[in-house]
């Protein structure tokens, strides 16, 4: 297996992840092409509050939109809100020519059978864009694991609904890492994968930790080999990306912080 492209979640680069301007938006989009990234996978509700020329810095820097996050309203069905959110995603997904709609379970997961109908349906919004939805697996949610997405992914039934993988989801889902249940699953299954590293410590609180201490990939706990390993034996080929929230590096500012990141995911990359 041959990675030779490197994406950035330019988020991780502020202080202040939900909070943005036109300001910010531009430095952590310019920070980003800087350190040498090839792509980003953008917040869509950034480019809201980034002013009207947002489209247009992202354009100008030379990067390309793999995808957009995230869908959330999905877990309770094919609701008209849930509808309308991805829809909203999937158009701004298009005018950068993306081919990912991240998604993700942000509570708990009341109905099974409903949320595997959420998934369907945002994967039918997906899919008239040409897009994939790739649903992330959180240790805190109702969707804690690889094998909970997957679940949700298959009982879809939606060619085009695949998982993202976070190295730090990974380390912390229940039970730890299950390669097996990786190599158990098609190629294209895999779609997305977020670079960072877990400390050697679980915190008591998972959604504290997961958005404040993450580490560069390689100065953690994640075996990257193996992971590479098990996706090459797969045949899978998907988006890589690196997403490190760490509030001590964005006190260094956004163009070493990019730098640092790029560098130690490139150590990292079979």
């Amino acid at each position: 297996m041959k990675i030779d492209s490197l994406g950035n979640c330019p988020s991780t680069l502020l202080s202040d992840p939900m909070r943005v301007d036109a300001d910010s938006f531009r430095g952590y989009i310019n920070a980003t092409a800087q350190a040498g990234f090839d792509s980003v996978s953008l917040w869509a509700f950034h480019l809201m509050f980034a002013g009207p020329q947002a489209a247009s810095v992202v354009i100008d820097s030379g990067l390309s939109v793999k995808a957009v996050e995230a869908a959330i309203s999905w877990t309770a069905g094919p609701t008209d809100a849930a509808r309308a959110e991805v829809a909203g995603l999937v158009e701004t997904g298009s005018q950068f020519g993306a081919h990912i709609v991240g998604a993700a379970c942000l509570g708990p997961v009341d109905d099974q059978g409903a949320a595997a109908e959420g998934v369907a349906m945002l994967a039918e919004v997906a899919a008239s864009a040409d897009m994939v939805i790739a649903l992330e697996f959180l240790p805190w949610t109702g969707v804690p694991s690889f094998s909970a997405a997957n679940d949700l992914v298959v009982a879809s039934g939606a060619d085009n609904a695949t998982i993202l993988l976070d190295a730090w989801h990974w380390i912390r889902q229940p039970g730890g890492p299950d390669l097996d249940a990786l190599r158990s699953v098609p190629g294209d299954r895999i779609a997305y994968v977020q670079m960072c590293d877990p400390g050697p410590t679980r915190g008591d609180n998972l959604e504290a930790e997961a958005m404040t201490d993450r580490r560069l990939p390689g100065a953690g706990t994640v075996d990257y080999a193996s992971i590479w390993s098990a996706l090459d034996d797969i045949g899978s080929n998907p988006f890589v990306a690196a997403e490190v929230f760490n509030p001590e590096m964005t006190a260094r500012g956004p163009v070493p912080m990019a730098a640092a990141i790029h560098d130690a995911c490139w150590m990292q990359l079979p």
